[in-house]
């Protein structure tokens, strides 16, 4: 197990930067770029780093993010540091997933269903109940004094104070406001979207969900995705949700349930709606409706695009116009919407997180839509409509050959002529202006990152 020291080194902080935020935007109430950081106060990377060792460290307050969930709910409310936090919280992660290694989820999303899939084929022979809730306001009711209970175990004082620091440190709308604010973080919650919010709720819960993973019942199925909590069992009694309640009391986890959104019910009685997925019985796994609409409406809209700018040479994206190059731009582009890609050994998009659905008919539904509907054109030539995937064919690629077939592979750009290629093929630079390497790289990672958050938005709401 590495030390302390050699994760809060100035040496680990430059190779953090390098590798993670290099290539990413700013977005902190610094109102600098990581570039721009780095131009200015990489020379002062030992004074923090020691600060960080002592636990004199002081984080900026988070600029507040409001991310929209949807008509009559609540926006969550994200923290986002400057670059300077941004780097410290990098690191004090992996330091804590050092730390802790049992507490790091390394299970994606659509493996819980897979999971759930599995159980329920096993067990279709007889009647099987399915639990479902949700913990309220979950980030914003972690329990402080309890998590920093279960940190101490393993953390020195100095790293313990580091946490301290960076969980209470509040997060604020604009500048006016931060007179007002900074008294106000209580003494529950950690702040969502930093780097180390997900492994603190990970080390929060850890033992709770150990306990009903292996000890609480030999057949009972139990998984939890950040607050969403799903549970298959034959012998589930109508009185769980109390035994629930009661066993979160003796982990003391100071947690609430959503009672609107708890339910005990029968598999295949009633749709079991879980992270975007509809279990339907034992066999027939869908998609959420508005899940399936969102993914729809961005290929019709990306569609829609390209026939108007086809007709319109002025509308085009910039360094595009010609007619062989807007083809290819949009081929590829509606493509890559459709099947998804690959990056940082992640697949990306709605296809690769919804290929654990089951609903064979619907893909075929969706393809139909695309290819006879929008695609059914006079604007658009049988040779453009021939090169668009269809949608059950990347979906068995994705189970039999992880999307080798179809999925851009990101990862396998790693030269600078590939990424200048690349963006010259996406319309982001001139192809007949020369541009330093250390700008290419820039402008490739950064176009990288604004691809997979558009990714992620088209899989819709899941949770």
């Amino acid at each position: 197990m590495r030390t302390v020291d050699e994760f809060f080194c100035p040496s680990y902080f430059t190779t953090y930067f390098n590798k993670h935020l290099k290539g990413k935007k700013g977005g902190g109430r610094d109102g600098l770029s990581p570039i721009t950081f780095w131009s200015k106060y990489s020379d002062e990377l030992p004074i923090f780093v020691k600060r960080c060792k002592e636990g004199t460290y002081r984080f900026s307050p988070y600029k507040e993010k409001l991310v929209l969930k949807g008509r009559g709910k609540s926006p969550r409310v994200l923290s986002v540091p400057s670059i300077r936090d941004r780097l410290v919280l990098g690191v004090l992660n992996d330091y804590l997933q050092e730390m802790f290694p049992e507490a790091v989820n390394h299970q994606i999303p659509n493996s819980y269903i897979s999971d759930a899939s599995s159980f329920l084929a096993e067990h279709f022979y007889k009647p099987v109940y399915c639990f479902k809730t949700d913990f309220q306001h979950f980030y914003d009711e972690i329990n402080r004094k309890q998590l920093m209970s279960i940190l101490e175990k393993r953390l020195d004082k100095n790293m313990l104070l580091l946490v301290e620091q960076a969980i209470a440190t509040p997060t604020v709308a604009c500048k006016e406001q931060i007179s007002t604010q900074l008294k106000e973080t209580g003494n529950k919650g950690v702040p969502q979207g930093l780097a180390i919010s997900n492994i603190l709720a990970g080390i929060y819960m850890q033992d709770f969900d150990e306990y009903f993973s292996s000890d609480y019942s030999p057949v009972l199925f139990y998984r939890r995705y950040v607050d969403d909590i799903l549970i298959f069992d034959p012998y589930l009694s109508p009185h769980f949700k109390d035994e629930f309640e009661s066993e979160m009391d003796k982990f003391q986890l100071d947690l609430r349930l959503s009672y609107d959104k708890t339910s005990l019910v029968e598999v295949g009685k009633s749709d079991i709606d879980y992270i975007g997925y509809i279990i339907r019985d034992y066999h027939k796994i869908s998609v959420r409706k508005k899940n399936m609409q969102s993914y729809l409406n961005r290929i019709v809209r990306l569609i829609t695009l390209y026939k108007t700018q086809k007709e319109n040479r002025s509308l085009r994206p910039p360094f595009i116009s010609e007619d062989d190059k807007f083809e290819t731009y949009y081929k590829d582009s509606i493509n890559e919407l459709i099947a998804g890609f690959k990056c940082n050994n992640h697949l990306y998009g709605w296809l690769p997180y919804f290929q654990s659905l089951t609903d064979i008919a619907l893909l075929y539904t969706l393809d139909s839509v695309i290819h006879r509907k929008f695609l059914n054109d006079d604007r658009i030539s049988d040779e453009f409509r021939k090169e668009i995937f269809h949608v059950p064919d990347v979906y068995w690629d994705l189970k039999h050959h992880s999307g080798s077939s179809y999925l851009e592979d990101y990862d396998n750009i790693t030269g600078v002529d590939s990424m200048r290629r690349l963006l010259v093929k996406w319309g982001r630079i001139n192809e007949n202006l020369h541009y330093q390497d250390d700008d290419i790289r820039t402008m490739y990672y950064i176009y990288l990152e604004t691809k997979k958050k558009f990714a992620q938005r088209t899989v819709g709401q899941t949770y």
